[in-house]
């Protein structure tokens, strides 16, 4: 399968932006909050508030949800009406403005410094660079230099020093746990209006292995000592706390 990580996902459809929050601003504070706040303050909050749920990528969440469930209908041929079902089902929880709404009510649980701690890590420089590795990798996945890697993966693994350190990368950015997550959340519903489907019997170790290969191939030229300052800068606490919490939050889907 084609795998989109969550954060980059974000930018195909995400329909917010920060240019544009001030007019959309009010539907990002939980209920009753921008009733207490003055309105500069209200969009330097929201502001804030957007720029860490987009730095954190995790609204990208609802569109793997939806990418996910439109590649079933389609492999499955269901007929429109069956696909409204399932968006139906999907949108209330999966939808990016739902998505946002409930994770900006998480946030509010933060002080400003907290906040002001998230945005830092998120923007910091070692969290940047590898950003980029991996727009530019989501870029290639379908050329034959990613394939003919992935091909090359498959038939010989890389050192045992290399795979764990990849491995802790991804526990410590939740990377496959969140996009297994979201399948776990999505396939109930899909099951429930398309009855004779069923996931694979092992998919979890599907998506986690197309994670880990995804991560090799991003993190080809990169050297061990910077995979390690890049894990550790995912597994500052405040920054774990902020995505466990949201691991917490769309358990409760």
């Amino acid at each position: 399968m084609t795998l989109r990580p969550y954060w980059l996902l974000l930018a195909l459809s995400l329909c917010f932006s920060l240019s544009a929050v001030a007019v959309d601003a009010p539907a990002l504070l939980p209920d009753g909050a921008a009733a207490v706040l003055p309105d500069a303050e209200q969009v330097r909050q929201q502001e804030q508030l957007l720029a860490i749920i987009d730095m954190s990528g995790l609204t990208g969440l609802g569109i793997q949800a939806r990418h996910v469930a439109q590649q079933i209908l389609n492999d499955t041929n269901a007929p429109l009406g069956q696909q409204y079902d399932v968006v139906d089902r999907i949108a209330p929880v999966w939808a990016p403005e739902q998505l946002q709404h409930r994770l900006s009510a998480l946030l509010q649980g933060y002080d400003e410094a907290q906040r002001q701690q998230l945005l830092s890590t998120l923007n910091s420089r070692v969290i940047l660079q590898a950003r980029s590795k991996e727009q530019s990798a989501v870029q290639q996945q379908d050329s034959p230099a990613y394939q003919d890697y992935i091909a090359r993966l498959r038939q010989q693994q890389p050192a045992a020093e290399r795979l764990r350190m990849i491995q802790e990368l991804d526990a410590a950015m939740l990377f496959s746990g969140f996009l297994i997550q979201t399948r776990a959340a999505v396939y109930p519903e899909l099951q429930a209006v398309l009855r004779s489907w069923k996931p694979s019997e092992n998919w979890q170790d599907t998506v986690r292995r197309d994670a880990l290969e995804f991560l090799l191939y991003t993190y080809r030229s990169t050297p061990n000592h910077e995979l390690q300052k890049l894990a550790s800068a995912w597994r500052e606490p405040l920054l774990q706390d902020w995505l466990q919490a949201v691991r917490q939050q769309l358990g409760k889907s």
